[in-house]
Parts: C-alpha cells; sequence; structure tokens
C-alpha cells in the first residue's frame, strides 16, 4: 500500500535509499553509508540471514569487512512506495519499500545474487531525511 505525501519528501526518502546503494556499491564509502543513517540506527539483516546492527560503529564495521572481501557490487532499486508518512516538519516520520537486485563478486572468487526488499523508517532532522531503521527481505532466496 501507497501512501500520500509530498512529492518533495517523497524524492528526498527515494533519494535516500539511492544514496544507501550507492555507497555500498563504491566499496570503499562508509562514511556515506553511515550519513543515510541516525547515529543510533537499527541496520537489521536478519531477515537475509546477516546480522542485526545497532549504531553507526557497527554499522561501519560491518562494511569494512564487506568491502575488504568483495571486487564488485551492483544494486538496482525500484518499485519504490511509500508506507507511512506523518510529516512536513523537523521529526516527521515515514517509512518506504523498494525492490532491489543486488549483485556481488567475492575477491576470493564466487558470486552473490539478491532479489528482495529493502524497508527503511526514516525521520526528517535538521540534516534531511535519514533512516532510523533498515530491513531487508528475499523475494527469490539466493543461490545456495
Amino acid at each position: 500500500m501507497t501512501v500520500a505525501c509530498p512529492v518533495e519528501d517523497r524524492l528526498a526518502i527515494q533519494d535516500l535509499l539511492i544514496a544507501y546503494a550507492h555507497a555500498v556499491d563504491s566499496l570503499h564509502d562508509v562514511d556515506g553509508i553511515c550519513d543515510v543513517f541516525v547515529e543510533d540506527a537499527v541496520f537489521d539483516l536478519s531477515g537475509i540471514k546477516f546480522p542485526s546492527l545497532n549504531g553507526h560503529a557497527e554499522i561501519r564495521k560491518f562494511f569494512e569487512d564487506t568491502f575488504d572481501a568483495m571486487s564488485a557490487h551492483a544494486h538496482y532499486l525500484t518499485n519504490f512506495a511509500i508506507t507511512s508518512y506523518e510529516g512536513g516538519s523537523v521529526g516527521s516520520k515515514a517509512s518506504i519499500r523498494a525492490y532491489v537486485i543486488g549483485m556481488g563478486n567475492y575477491k576470493a572468487g564466487g558470486n552473490i545474487v539478491v532479489n528482495g526488499r529493502y524497508y527503511f523508517d526514516v525521520i526528517l532532522t535538521e540534516a534531511g531525511w535519514k533512516a532510523t531503521r533498515y530491513t531487508m527481505d528475499f523475494l527469490i532466496p539466493p543461490a545456495e
């Protein structure tokens, strides 16, 4: 279900997800990834059999380790839907869902392809929209 949201907020929230994917695909921009999230964000990938993390320090460590293991990443986002919106001013909250195809090559050989959905809960801060919680699930589980 999609809910009504001013186009400016919708685009800014979508841009936040795009900034996340772009930073992940860079294989080095950990600061860019952390900038997407509030300091105490919940980054929960347990829905795809990865860890649940809390805050910038744990998110940073996860991506430093991930980048050390990967030689290439590509994420494609589509089907954006604002699923909740209470907004208009700083402190406003929203949720967005997007479909994702993510691919990566490991330095040690092999690759992974993920077909799933991103779920971001966001809050409007003085610095713009930031994620407070991120989860993901599979539409098609990766081959084992």
